[in-house]
């Protein structure tokens, strides 16, 4: 008794199955590749199925770790690049996930319909005999909607992680790193000319400002949270040492309106930020002029972001 396998037919199933894989996975991580590198991805998969369908005296150990180790490391590497090791895992770990949860409803459609019968006159080339198209239309669409459903959920369990990026913000002649959330809630916009504003600690930016310029936010923030007038250390407006000072140094202080929890009409001052980089894997977002609003307080009780970015310079 021999055993016969149509290479051909396990290539194509697999290069469809695997080009559906890593659709999902890269509308989930939001990833964008060509499609020509998707396709080569797809493609390594199912060479991959074919060779290990055809040595099927393989220890099993050495098909499991082929399979799950080799094929889907390099589907992911070739379709999406090598970005790191964090992003490589993540985006294999999500593959896993996703062959697991379409491989039960194909399973489950399978063996309770008429999927089966279908799969196997397509194994043995019969299937465009004695198709039935209402069948066929079916399957598509509860393989969509299937898929639909696993993003959706997968999706709504990312929501509650905290999106975070290392971000370069650099004023002047100085740069700093510091982490930076992407909350979706912020919405502060400049009021003059529309332009969309992050918070940063006033902590987190004190290496980018020289004691002239943290003395003059220091005073801005004491008058907004206090109530008290712009006196500087001498006992002098602020307006007035403001004018004193510009020839020494040109320090641009903007005013931001918000409104948050227990104050609805609250101000912060901001500065303008040479240029932002944010960090998403290998690629860079740059971002010049960026509007920055000074806050007192941390933003983040366990130090895990020092600055609040905005989608408008994602």
């Amino acid at each position: 008794m021999y055993l016969e396998i149509y290479v051909d037919v396990i290539f194509v199933i697999n290069f469809i199955m695997d080009i559906l894989l890593l659709l999902i996975v890269r509308k989930i991580l939001k990833y964008k590749n060509s499609v020509f590198r998707l396709l080569s991805g797809a493609a390594i998969g199912a060479l991959g199925a074919c060779i290990l369908a055809v040595l099927q005296g393989l220890n099993g150990l050495i098909q499991f770790l082929a399979a799950y180790v080799v094929i889907c490391f390099a589907m992911i590497i070739v379709s999406f690049q090598f970005r790191n090791l964090a992003a490589t895992l993540k985006a294999v770990f999500i593959l896993y996930i996703t062959t697991f949860f379409l491989g039960g409803v194909l399973n489950s459609l399978y063996y309770h319909s008429m999927l089966g019968y279908y799969f196997t006159e397509l194994i043995q080339g019969r299937l465009f005999q004695n198709l039935n198209m209402g069948y066929f239309v079916l399957a598509i669409l509860v393989g969509t909607l299937a898929v639909k459903i696993l993003i959706f959920t997968v999706n709504n369990i990312r929501s509650g992680e905290l999106q975070t990026f290392e971000t370069e913000l650099t004023y002047g002649d100085k740069s700093i790193k510091i982490i930076g959330l992407l909350d979706t809630g912020n919405d502060l916009y400049d009021p003059i000319y529309g332009k969309p504003v992050i918070v940063a600690e006033f902590a987190a930016i004190e290496p980018l400002l020289t004691v002239r310029q943290k003395n003059q936010l220091q005073i801005m923030l004491d008058t907004f949270d206090g109530g008290r007038t712009f006196l500087n250390e001498k006992g002098n407006s602020l307006e007035n040492s403001n004018l004193q000072e510009q020839e020494e140094e040109h320090f641009n202080i903007i005013m931001i309106p918000y409104h948050s929890i227990g104050k609805k009409n609250g101000m912060l001052p901001a500065i303008v930020m040479n240029r932002v980089v944010i960090f998403n894997g290998e690629e860079k977002i740059y971002s010049e002029k960026v509007y920055t609003a000074i806050n007192r307080e941390k933003l983040s009780k366990r130090r895990e972001y020092q600055v609040i970015l905005h989608r408008g310079i994602m």
